[in-house]
């Protein structure tokens, strides 16, 4: 959306003196989008968050219960897994852990490939989890582009809301301010047909 009167200097300022109607409308329309701009990319980053972690308790969770269906088996059959195997398996998932960690929690990092990257250790414990990998390549793919969005957006990356003020009026302080003294005082200096106030 394209403003006129408001710039990206007086969101940062926080507030705005109305002298016009066109600017009210304008600061009224910038204080609805920035609102939905808001809620759109905090649900966002919640969904990212509940993705990463809904993700490293399906692991932890199949770790353990394959450890557990392993050992059953192995004690059905009267045989074992080559410990090379049950190593690697355990290096991917402790490597997977920390990796994740580090660069999803700790660092806060968004980039697909950092997080494609970092959840590739999983495969080393099975190729049935070679899904993450790609879904976090195409969710953190997703992130970016609406970021990129939101970057393009007047009052990125807080999207605060703006205070509309009105410093003309007859009121001699701040108590005394009030609608009907912003309008009395308009009438007096400019005389118009009472559409604006």
């Amino acid at each position: 959306m394209e403003y006129k009167y408001i710039t990206q200097e007086i969101i940062e300022k926080g507030n705005v003196n109305i002298t016009s109607p066109e600017m009210f409308e304008e600061a009224r329309r910038y204080n609805i989008e920035a609102v939905k701009n808001y809620k759109k990319r905090y649900g966002i980053k919640i969904a990212f968050g509940l993705w990463i972690a809904a993700q490293v308790i399906y692991v932890i969770f199949c770790a353990v219960n394959s450890m557990d269906m392993q050992n059953s088996y192995d004690r059905a059959t009267k045989t074992s897994m080559p410990a090379w195997r049950i190593a690697l398996g355990a290096l991917g998932v402790v490597a997977y852990l920390g990796l994740m960690f580090w660069f999803a929690f700790h660092n806060g990092s968004r980039d697909k490939k950092t997080l494609c990257l970092a959840s590739l250790p999983i495969i080393g414990f099975s190729l049935y989890f070679a899904g993450i990998p790609l879904g976090n390549y195409i969710i953190g793919y997703l992130y970016e582009r609406s970021e990129d969005y939101f970057s393009k957006q007047l009052g990125y990356p807080s999207f605060p809301r703006l205070v509309t003020n009105s410093v003309y009026s007859s009121a001699d302080n701040l108590k005394d301010l009030s609608y009907d003294s912003i309008r009395d005082k308009a009438r007096r200096d400019h005389p118009d047909d009472g559409s604006f106030l």
